[in-house]
C-alpha cells in the first residue's frame, strides 16, 4: 500500500501492469478519506443521486396527523412525564385527578371511557362520541360498563341521502 502525508491514491489496471498508484493531492473541498469514510461517503452520493431522480423512494416516513384522542393522549402524557417524584413512589396520587383518554387502533375515542380504579374499586365509566369524545348525556356515570352501544344511536348522524 502506498501512503503519502496529505496526499491520497487510487490504484488503475493497465495492460502491463496489474496495479499502478496515481497520486492525486486533494482538492480545497476535499480531505483525504480512509476506505470506511470513502465508503459511506460514496453511498450517500448514490442516495442523493436515487432520490433525486426517483421520487417515490422516501427515506423518512411522513408521521400521519394524529386525531383529537391521540393529541389528548400525548398532552396527559407530557403532563405526566413532568410531574414531581414524591416518596420515591412516583407520581401515582396526582395520577387519580387525571383523565387518561382511552382510544381505539384508528385514534378515535372509545365509547366507554374511565377513570382509573382506586383502592380497589373500579373506576367511574362513561359514554362518549368517539369523533369528539364529549359524554352523552342521557348515558349514565357507573363503576363499570355503562353499556355504551345502546346510546351510540343516540348522536347526532349526518343524514347522507341529500347528498
Amino acid at each position: 500500500m502506498y501512503l503519502v502525508k496529505g496526499e491520497s491514491l487510487e490504484l488503475q489496471p493497465d495492460l502491463d501492469v496489474s496495479e499502478i498508484p496515481i497520486v492525486r493531492k486533494p482538492s480545497k473541498d476535499t480531505t483525504w478519506l480512509g476506505p470506511k469514510e470513502s465508503a459511506v461517503r460514496q453511498h450517500r452520493q448514490e442516495m442523493k443521486t436515487k432520490m433525486k431522480t426517483n421520487k417515490v423512494e422516501e427515506v423518512r416516513p411522513t408521521r400521519p396527523k394524529q386525531t383529537q384522542c391521540q393529541q389528548e393522549l400525548d398532552q396527559v402524557l407530557e403532563r405526566i412525564s413532568k410531574m414531581p417524584f414524591r416518596d420515591n413512589r412516583g407520581p401515582l396520587e396526582d395520577l387519580y385527578a387525571l383523565h387518561i383518554p382511552n382510544c381505539d387502533k384508528r385514534g378515535q375515542y372509545n365509547p366507554k371511557q374511565c377513570k382509573m380504579s382506586l383502592h380497589g374499586q373500579r373506576g367511574e365509566c362513561w359514554c362518549v362520541d368517539p369523533h369528539t369524545g364529549r359524554r352523552i348525556p342521557s348515558a349514565p356515570t357507573v363503576r363499570g360498563d355503562p353499556n355504551c352501544s345502546q346510546y351510540l344511536s343516540e348522536l347526532e348522524l349526518p343524514d347522507t341521502t341529500q347528498i
